[in-house]
């Protein structure tokens, strides 16, 4: 069988779940069936993303705009898989398609439309979350229900967990904790207010953050709670993110953007932590409630008083907050192992290369 020569393509490669996700597709996709490479626009040498593809024997190369249609023409690559926000971002896809690549695969992270000439040269839209294809669904007007349209949660590497070990947690530390990019998107203020609370209830609580923006460190000095705030600086490292997981009873997730899929949740889940999460509004992205079940794997609140109320009592139970944990890794390990998402993936571009002709 034909071995199928695949582009990466991702417009920068810094701390973010997308740049995570190319990483673990690069690590576990075939090697037997496809030759595959990395090019990308930029890289922030501080998150180690471009170094640690490079030391999985992957070709990484970070070019001009200018140059990409050249060097994927003289790639020969085949198939061209493109990661973006789904919006209108003129350049990329046009040079797959005058490199001559036979397949242009999109991985469309926020669900957004793009309605100039070059998404008629997609064959194949992938959403990271139910959530996401009903959203464009709404935007395109039609039903998704071709070939043309898949959903692929992201993938973890649940087995990478299983190694660490968490299942000697101890819950009784009253630690919530916090992971993501220090972007204040990621952060939903008015649910910051949940904290003094909390505080209140439990003097020795903590708040255990990766990511936090000078903005919210005025916000924990502001509402008078500085002293929950526990900061540890961004990393891309695993260890460290085991670590992390490990040090904390609870994941407190708000993010006034809400979640396309929420690679945070998942890997909270694969680490047994049970996660309280908050509802968001329609026009907002919502699959953090697609990936956290209230009152199964977590809790979904709807305003700060809830949020505070579902942190106190699972910091205060903590064979309840175990046992919310445990159901969360179980669903982690059925819907986002690494491995089995990467076969949904190899299949996807079998299909498309098979309907091209390259493939048979």
């Amino acid at each position: 069988m034909k071995k199928l020569k695949v582009v990466e393509f991702t417009p920068g490669l810094g701390f973010g779940g997308t740049e995570k996700t190319v990483y673990t597709f690069c690590k576990y996709l075939d090697r037997d069936k496809f030759d595959i490479s990395v090019i990308s626009f930029k890289s922030d040498p501080a998150s180690g993303r471009e170094q640690a593809i490079r030391d999985l024997g992957i070709e990484t190369e970070i070019i001009e705009p200018k140059r990409l249609e050249e060097r994927l023409e003289s790639l020969n690559a085949d198939i061209f898989h493109i990661h973006r926000a789904g919006w209108k971002e003129p350049g990329p896809i046009k040079a797959a398609h005058d490199a001559g690549v036979s397949v242009v695969v999109e991985h469309n992270v926020f669900g957004r439309l793009d309605d100039s000439d070059e998404n008629n040269l997609i064959d194949c839209h992938i959403f990271i979350s139910y959530s996401c294809a009903w959203r464009y669904q709404m935007w395109l007007k039609r039903p998704l229900v071709t070939s043309k349209y898949e959903i692929l949660y992201y993938p973890v590497e649940i087995d990478n967990f299983d190694t660490f070990g968490f299942d000697d947690r101890d819950f009784s530390k009253k630690i919530a904790g916090r992971i993501g990019r220090a972007d204040n998107t990621k952060w939903d203020f008015k649910f910051l207010e949940a904290l003094p609370v909390v505080f209140k209830a439990i003097p020795e609580f903590k708040f255990h953050v990766i990511g936090a923006t000078p903005e919210v460190k005025n916000k924990f000095v502001e509402m008078g709670v500085e002293k929950c705030l526990v900061e540890f600086p961004m990393t891309t490292d695993e260890r460290e993110v085991m670590e992390f997981y490990s040090g904390i009873s609870t994941l407190a997730h708000f993010a006034d953007m809400g979640e396309t899929f929420g690679l945070v949740l998942a890997e909270a889940m694969a680490a047994k932590l049970p996660v309280v999460t908050h509802q968001t509004t329609p026009i907002k992205d919502s699959a953090q409630t697609e990936l956290i079940n209230n009152g199964y794997n977590g809790i979904v609140a709807v305003d700060p008083q809830m949020y505070a109320d579902a942190l106190i009592a699972l910091l205060s139970n903590p064979q309840s907050a175990r046992q919310l944990g445990l159901t969360g890794y179980n669903k982690a390990r059925a819907s986002y192992d690494a491995q089995a998402i990467t076969k949904g993936l190899e299949a996807i571009f079998e299909e498309q290369a098979r309907l091209k002709g390259i493939l048979h």
